[in-house]
């Protein structure tokens, strides 16, 4: 009898690593005439799942030998117990109990190993079902289409400091950097290997998404993987909120740990400004919940809000919540030609006349398919119909669609999902500039002149989408205050942030988009530079790979000393390239 894999499913805690069957010549059929394994057998152990196909209650089985003993050694290394049975007919299936699974198994880093061993039911591999589903709930094909060697789907905090505890050892085998990781939330940043990692581990956050809420209701603890959907699902029924995505699919941890703008930024800031406290893992294991006033830990908390994940790994925030019932909002679509009244239309909105109530994501765009037009999503944070802040674009004619109208917030960002298809080859690259009325048309001209450049990318949808952070918004963002520039000698100034969006359908067409994209914001660049308009701040959230959002001023000189102080030996710079990196 066989017991060959002894030594390499060992670290796994596997007891039954032979299996024997008859018919080793192509196919074979495993029938219901058993024998037992000697009395004195190691491997007499695990349960049903195997049982029920070897004897025929899930169907007649017949597949080639080398594909079972894969499936075998998936269903095993995947958490799935099951019972190894033994036939009349049987002979020791070295085919099964050897070659195929040691092709696997020795392929296999130690680390993964170890990862196996210690989070039974929660390291997928390639090829099950939970390792696809991973892949394909990325918000782009660049993303999906990067393959790690293992996902780890921690369900605990414990879990998060079991698997960067063992990943860390891992590097300081070899050296740091080694052996490479990625942490994900929603998965929603565009760029391949953001939230991914190539031949590495990935980290799935999306099991730690904890909705509680505090006993007066003023704060609620959500967990880093939870989406913005299931927070606006949790909190509207109770008349609260609190400040987060415009779409319900994406994570809290990523946008939170970006910046992010929301509906209510012209009352609360950013949503990294209403952040009380995090709760990090550190690269030496340590858990740390790091708040605003406490002493030890204040200079962590700074970090966090806006710093990516340079710093740790976040596995809950605890957010203040606010009383938000009904508001008033919708979407408009005008055809391109009333470009020039939309430009100022927009300027209007962000002018001295601005009401912190109002939020307003303003986008023209091309679609190989459906055209060109202006699409205007208008948000109202009190259920006030038609409030005047409105009727500059209502009054703009013709008007394709129009379906403003009072609604929940959960309807609302479930409602702009549609805007963004799951599974496209998809890019964002953002720039800002402060307001200048010519600039938001030479801004326009610049995109119209770069459609031809795409036009004939299959699927293609080329849109800019321009949003204000206005004096107001920034006097309520402590983030925004160091984030940005020389602020104070632009502080009765609106930011203009212009971001960029691609999506196509053919992998092929990448170089193509991207190399227009880069193109065109290089273009508003000077442009802006030309108008002594330029900011020098670049949001996170819609940022390209190997843009330099953090800029080289004192923040990022201070960002660095706190990595250095909390990642002395650069574990979340060197292991983990996705993400913007402070180095």
């Amino acid at each position: 009898m066989s017991e060959t894999l002894r030594l390499e499913l060992a670290p796994l805690g596997v007891t039954v690593i032979t299996a024997m069957l008859g018919n080793l010549e192509s196919n074979f059929h495993v029938n219901d005439s058993w024998q037992g394994l000697p009395a004195t057998s190691k491997y007499n152990s695990v349960q049903t799942q195997i049982a029920k196909t070897a004897e025929g209650k899930i169907g007649p089985k017949k597949e080639k030998a080398e594909d079972f003993a894969r499936r075998f050694v998936e269903d095993i290394l995947s958490g799935i117990s099951g019972q190894v049975w033994r036939g009349a007919m049987a002979q020791t299936v070295r085919v099964l109990a050897y070659h195929a699974p040691a092709r696997m198994l020795t392929k296999m880093d130690h680390h993964v190993l170890e990862l196996l061993s210690s989070l039974p039911g929660k390291v997928f591999l390639p090829g099950s079902q939970r390792y696809t589903e991973s892949l394909d709930s990325y918000f782009s094909a660049q993303e999906t289409l990067v393959k790690p060697a293992c996902i780890v789907r921690p369900a605990t905090t414990a879990d998060v400091v079991t698997t960067l505890s063992l990943l860390v050892q891992a590097n300081r085998l070899k050296e740091i950097g080694s052996v490479r990781f990625a942490v994900r939330s929603g998965g929603h940043a565009c760029f391949a290997g953001s939230a991914n990692v190539a031949d590495g581990v990935t980290i799935d956050l999306r099991d730690l998404n904890l909705i509680e809420l505090s006993q007066d209701s003023s704060q609620v603890f959500v967990g880093t993987g939870a989406s913005w959907g299931q927070v606006y699902r949790a909190l509207d029924p109770l008349g609260l909120a609190i400040p987060g995505g415009r779409h319900s699919q994406v994570g809290v941890g990523g946008l939170t740990l970006g910046g992010g703008l929301s509906h209510f930024s012209g009352h609360v800031g950013l949503v990294c400004d209403n952040v009380l406290e995090y709760e990090v893992v550190l690269a030496s294991g340590l858990i740390v919940r790091a708040t605003q006033n406490d002493l030890e830990y204040s200079d962590l908390f700074y970090a966090l809000r806006g710093g990516s994940n340079n710093f740790g790994i976040v596995t809950r925030f605890t957010f203040r919540t606010f009383g938000q019932g009904h508001l008033w909002g919708g979407i408009l679509i005008h055809p391109i030609e009333t470009h020039a009244q939309q430009l100022h239309a927009f300027y209007d909105f962000c002018g001295e006349s601005y009401d912190p109530n109002a939020s307003l994501i303003h986008s023209f765009g091309m679609s190989s398919e459906r055209g060109s037009g202006f699409v205007n999503s208008v948000v109202y944070t009190k259920p006030e119909h038609d409030p005047a802040v409105v009727k500059p674009f209502t009054k703009i004619q013709p008007i394709y669609q129009n379906t403003l109208r009072e609604l929940s917030l959960t309807t609302l960002t479930a409602e702009q999902d549609a805007f963004n298809e799951n599974g496209l080859c998809q890019m964002m690259i953002a720039t800002t500039y402060y307001l200048h009325l010519p600039l938001l048309h030479r801004t326009y001209d610049l995109w119209q002149n770069s459609c031809g450049s795409v036009r004939d990318c299959t699927g293609i949808v080329w849109s800019m989408t321009l949003q204000a952070i206005t004096p107001t918004i920034i006097a309520h963002s402590p983030f925004l205050q160091e984030a940005i520039p020389d602020l104070a000698a632009n502080s009765n100034k609106t930011v203009v942030v212009s971001q960029l969006t691609g999506t196509w359908k053919s992998p092929e067409d990448t170089t193509m988009v991207e190399t227009a994209a880069l193109k065109l914001i290089d273009s508003i660049d000077r442009e802006a530079r030309a108008a002594d308009m330029h900011t020098g701040y670049i949001y996170l959230n819609y940022a390209h790979a190997g843009q330099n959002v953090f800029g080289e001023g004192q923040r990022k000189e201070r960002l660095r000393e706190i990595s250095r102080k909390y990642d002395p030996e650069g574990v979340f710079q060197r292991a983990v390239p996705g993400g913007f990196k402070l180095l």
